[in-house]
């Protein structure tokens, strides 16, 4: 299940989750010995969607591996492989021949075989999950890099002319009216054909045209609407419309909410009034699971964010799953979505590498096209934690905040700094986050008082006054069930009393629209014997979560939870 609706009654689809054929390949033989085409005979078996690092044996393993299934093709058709995401590089072998490549772990990409003729077919697919100096994420990164399928594998039969995508976008028109524009994708994987083309909204016709497309091309069809008194998506509001476009032989669903972001003066404003952000850091990460996160266990992590007084999560640090961002939008939550660069251990060198700079743009256009739609989602983020005062930061900010703008004029544009008092990127975004973790890292968690004083004094230096502060990440580790008379480091005691005086600090501060404290659940850490990095997290675990592992509370979340639903700081004013 990839979403919470179905998104094609028409077409005819299938997920290919079970059993495939499994081997890893530690000594990277499998190209040259072209298992594509002769996959090994000793292989095992792995489920997918899953990781490979929850099996026994391969807790640790980083590296090559191939998977193999085969699809029974009934009479001759056009086929369409969807694989919704893949940790790390991906090649896939259709019977042998390459089809298609990827890379980046958690964004879908997909091919379509043309005329597939009737039998069986092999579907082949090798990953591999390591990390190296111009990847993204970037080899010394604080979260397991898992390796695997996480996320379901799509096939699909399409006609020779189907849908290829939709797009809507819209804007607020006089007397309360909505002014929507739509663009509909058609793909031609035969001769040129005339088309009818309708388009619904909520069931009700809003678009009907014939379009003509050319043999083996694509063309985009465009449709206007006026919707008079539209209902508008809001925190705890959820409204929701469904877009659907069709063919007599194809169809395409999506949904959607209406609503309205803009930051002036300091706040971000939400169909006209300012909101104010009580958030969580979340990782998409399970211990039983890792990367492969079940649903029913997002439908619990929902309940867990509106008992904590949550009116907003931020995806730490990576697309996540649509179906829990369709959770959100159901919800009423909002959402802060990034792509995978965390760069607190990020060379200055490799901010600048032009191949992770190429890789970010591609990133940054599969996660907003995958989830355009998605009314929860206020910002994107296109970098956490890197070196932001160095030129080659600068750089790479231009670039990415400048194609985002491009591709979605409708959301605002942020990222977060680890050096707010030194930082030279704040101008190149609509929205700054400060990452800071007085109290744990350094000083005393007293010392944020002033270190905002000085990035405020600093922000204004730099003509950014104006600019939305959100509080993005903070917080301490604190043990599950490590508890005593006094409050100490790695206790429960000391993780809730130092986040305590950090939002009593933080909401006392006008000039900060909100917070999202790290982190939601304790994580799997990147430790190895072999190399320095990471050696306090205890238990080969990020500690710093609200709720451990398994999402037990920890004193931490009950005090917060006293906090972020105290009636003083109102979700919404």
């Amino acid at each position: 299940m990839n979403r919470t609706f179905i998104d094609h009654t028409v077409r005819q689809c299938r997920n290919l989750d079970g059993l495939w054929d499994f081997v890893t390949d530690p000594e990277d033989m499998g190209l040259t010995q072209e298992w594509q085409k002769q996959f090994p005979a000793n292989h095992g078996q792995m489920y997918v969607p899953a990781c490979w690092n929850n099996e026994l044996g391969l807790y640790d393993y980083r590296g090559a591996a191939w998977y193999r299934t085969r699809i029974n093709v009934s009479g001759e058709q056009n086929l369409q492989i969807i694989f919704h995401a893949v940790q790390g590089f991906a090649q896939v072998y259709w019977d042998g021949e390459q089809v298609a490549g990827h890379f980046g772990g958690f964004t879908p990409f997909s091919f379509v075989v043309s005329h597939a003729v009737p039998g069986v077919h092999e579907l082949v697919i090798r990953t591999d999950n390591r990390l190296g100096e111009d990847t993204i994420p970037y080899h010394a990164v604080d979260w397991f890099h898992y390796g695997g399928i996480i996320r379901p594998v799509e096939v699909q039969v399409l006609p020779d002319i189907f849908i290829e995508g939709l797009k809507m976008e819209y804007s607020q028109g006089s007397d309360g009216q909505l002014e929507t524009s739509c663009r509909v994708t058609l793909r031609s994987l035969g001769e040129a054909a005339s088309v009818p083309v309708a388009l619904t909204l909520d069931g009700v016709t809003i678009g009907e045209q014939t379009v003509g497309v050319p043999a083996n091309g694509t063309v985009h069809a465009a449709f206007s609407h006026t919707l008079p008194n539209p209902r508008l998506w809001d925190v705890g509001r959820p409204e929701l419309y469904m877009v659907r476009a069709a063919t007599p032989e194809d169809d395409l669903a999506d949904r959607i909410g209406f609503r309205f972001i803009r930051a002036a003066e300091g706040k971000i404003y939400l169909n006209g009034k300012e909101i104010r952000f009580q958030g969580v850091n979340r990782h998409e990460e399970h211990p039983e699971w890792g990367f492969a996160f079940p649903p029913k266990l997002m439908t619990k992590e929902i309940a867990l964010l509106k008992e904590l007084g949550c009116n907003s999560v931020r995806g730490s640090h990576y697309p996540q799953s649509p179906y829990w961002i369709d959770l959100l939008d159901e919800n009423g939550l909002l959402y802060w979505s990034e792509i995978p660069i965390w760069g607190a251990h990020l060379p200055v060198e490799a901010t600048g590498n032009p191949v992770l700079e190429e890789r970010a743009r591609t990133m940054i256009g599969e996660m907003i096209r995958r989830d355009f739609h998605h009314p929860c989602i206020l910002f994107w983020s296109v970098h956490n934690e890197i070196d932001t005062r160095s030129q080659e930061a600068l750089h790479l900010s231009q670039s990415l905040s400048g194609l985002v703008r491009e591709l979605d004029q409708s959301r605002l544009v942020a990222y977060a700094t680890m050096h707010p008092l030194t930082d030279i990127v704040m101008g190149c975004f609509d929205v700054i986050g400060i990452n800071y973790y007085h109290g744990w890292y350094n000083g005393k968690v007293e010392q944020f008082a002033d270190m905002l004083a000085g990035f405020h004094k600093h922000a204004a230096s730099l003509g950014c006054a104006d600019k939305p502060v959100l509080m993005t990440e903070f917080g301490g580790a604190g043990i599950y069930g490590d508890t005593g008379w006094e409050p100490r480091l790695f206790s429960e005691d000391y993780q809730a009393e130092i986040l305590a005086k950090a939002l009593r600090i933080f909401r006392g501060d006008p000039k900060l629209s909100g917070t999202f404290i790290w982190q939601f659940a304790d994580i799997r850490g990147d430790l190895r014997s072999e190399r320095g990095f990471f050696r306090d997290r205890a238990r080969s675990f990020n500690n710093k979560g609200l709720l451990n592992e398994y999402r037990k509370p920890k004193l931490a979340y009950r005090v917060v939870r006293d906090i972020y639903r105290a009636d003083r700081y109102p979700l919404t004013e």
